[in-house]
This record gives C-alpha cells, structure tokens and sequence, in this order.
C-alpha cells in the first residue's frame, strides 16, 4: 500500500524483462520493505508470468511467501554481518537454480554488514550470473558504501499517507472483528507518522483493551489514555501561558501533562507541531493539518497567531528541535 509509482516500475521492468541485479529499498521503519522485496522475489519467479500472478498459488510463490523458498535465500544483516557469512552467500550463488527461474538474495538491514563483508559481495553483485538477483532492505542507506550504491536500483519507499492508512486500518479491523470507530482509526494513523507495523500495533493494543464485555466502548479519549496520547488544548494553553508570562499557571499545566504519563517524544512532537501552526497561520487553512484540531483550537491559534512574531516562534522551534 502508498507505494504505486515504485510498484509499476519494477512491474513495467519485470515485465518487458529489463530487470537489475540488485534492488535497494530504503526508508522509516515499518513501512514495507521486506514485504515489498518478498513481493519482487515472488514476480520474478512466479510461473504463472507477472501479467496473471497467482497469488500464492504456485508452489515457488508459497515457499517464498513462507520463506522456505530453496533458490530464495534471505538473510538478517543485523545478526549476521561477517565476511564469512557473505563468503557463503557467494559460494552458494555459484550454482543456478534448482526449481526457479532466479536464484534470489533478500538482504535485510544491509547497512549492519561490515566493510569487510561488503567489499567481499562487490565482485558478485557488480557481474553477477544472469540468474541471479540481489534485493536490499535497509532503513539507514547512508551507512552502505557509494560503491555498493552504485550498482544498485535504488527506491526510497514513503511514509503511508494517513487516508490510505486508515482505510487499511479500516479493513485490518474488519477482517479481525475488532469493534472501533473512525475517530480512533484517525488517532492511530497520526501516532504511528506513515508507518504500517506501527499503527498494527496499536491497533492490536485498542483490541485487547476492547473486550467481549466492552464491545464498542472504547472513546476516543479512552484510546487518546492507552495511547499516552493528550488532547491539542493543553499544549496550546501551555504555549499560550508561556507567551504571556504566566508561570504559575504554565507550571501547574505541565503537570497536568506529566500526570497523565505522555512520552517525551509525543509531548515534543505536539509542542513543535503547534509552533509549526502559529508561524505558517496564514497557510494553515490550505494545509492538511491534525485531525484532532477543534475547531475551539483553532480559534485559539488564530488569537495568538495575531499577537507573536516570526522571531520568537523561531526560537521556541529551535529550542525544541535542540531539546529532542
């Protein structure tokens, strides 16, 4: 899901069988970028041909999907990042294919492996066998050599845009007869910033919390306390006390904010997000902006909006940048 342009050129590619060697795939956590090298692993060897894939019908694309493929070898970078483990995964792509039409490597959290290790792969993967495919997952790309880069197809996979997260969310909830309401879909989609397995599991939390003896039950505040998630009204009357000098009053808010257990992370993020609306008001109308606005905050923002200047908000922005 959200990845349609990268999806028809490795499609178009497979297709008019104009392929690469090795495929990179980079991006935030949680995103897809082991899925998406399982999906190509199992488009190029599908026997069933890209234009009528089978679904998982086909014994080589079960196996892949179960990984347990024999000519689909993949290998976690993270635990394995020696020299002699890539001297194996070479030795081994020394033979072609026993059932497929190419042998394949998925190489998760590539960037783990070390200097030693990547310098041992360049040979393979700069001539490689017409049989055989490389595909990287990583979420640091600037850790791999400029060398390893290069002769790579690289795609930089986005974030999940919120609408199309919360309608897979939507479907998730459906499928696994989870009880829970737009609103909270809505929160879950901002928390987890664009990322699936994120957002899966909070969804997960909300459905172990919402039991048989309280189908339906859970508000969305109720999931805004499970989620150590707070309404926008208090960072913006904290802003707004801070502004005006008030400390008795920007202390004793705080705490109500400390009190209710918010992350730090969460906390700063809705501070920088409020600041973010001060300074850009005029533009906010066009932007797409929280979810969980009112329409009492963004009142609120407007009246504050009109009595600060660009240099003080700039500094509160860098002030928090700093602090995170």
């Amino acid at each position: 899901i959200g990845q349609n342009e990268i999806s028809d050129s490795i499609y178009n590619a497979i297709k008019n069988n104009v392929t690469a060697n090795a495929y990179l795939f980079t991006g935030i956590r949680g995103i897809g970028k082991t899925t998406f090298a399982r999906i190509v692993a199992k488009a190029l060897n599908c026997e069933n041909k890209i234009d009528n894939m089978c679904e998982n019908k086909c014994s080589n694309c079960g196996d892949i999907s179960n990984s347990n493929h024999i000519d689909v070898l993949e290998m976690d970078a993270a635990s394995k990042t020696g020299v002699d483990d890539v001297r194996e995964l070479i030795e081994f792509s020394r033979y072609p294919p026993s059932v497929a039409k190419y042998k394949i490597f998925i190489i998760d959290e590539v960037h783990m492996l070390s200097k030693q290790a990547f310098n041992a792969l360049l040979k393979t993967l700069e001539e490689p066998p017409d049989y055989l495919k490389f595909i990287f997952a990583t979420t640091e790309v600037n850790k791999i050599p400029v060398t390893v880069l290069s002769r790579c197809q690289r795609f930089d996979l986005s974030r999940i845009k919120p609408e199309e997260l919360s309608e897979f969310l939507a479907k998730v909830a459906e499928m696994e007869k989870i009880d829970i309401n737009q609103d909270v879909i809505s929160l879950i989609s901002k928390i987890s910033e664009g990322s699936v397995r994120d957002a899966l599991s909070l969804l997960d939390r909300i459905s172990l919390t919402n039991d048989d003896s309280q189908k339906g039950t859970i508000s969305l505040e109720s999931a805004r306390e499970i989620f150590g998630y707070f309404d926008k009204e208090f960072t913006i009357s904290l802003i707004e006390k801070i502004f005006d000098g008030d400390e008795d009053k920007t202390l004793d808010l705080y705490r109500q904010i400390y009190q209710k257990g918010i992350e730090p992370k969460i906390f700063l993020n809705g501070f920088l997000e409020i600041i973010y609306y001060l300074k850009n008001f005029k533009n906010l109308e066009r932007v797409s902006f929280s979810t969980d606005l009112t329409e009492n905050n963004f009142t609120k923002i407007k009246e504050m909006s009109e009595k600060l200047n660009a240099h003080t908000l700039l500094l509160f922005w860098q002030f928090t940048i700093e602090t995170m």
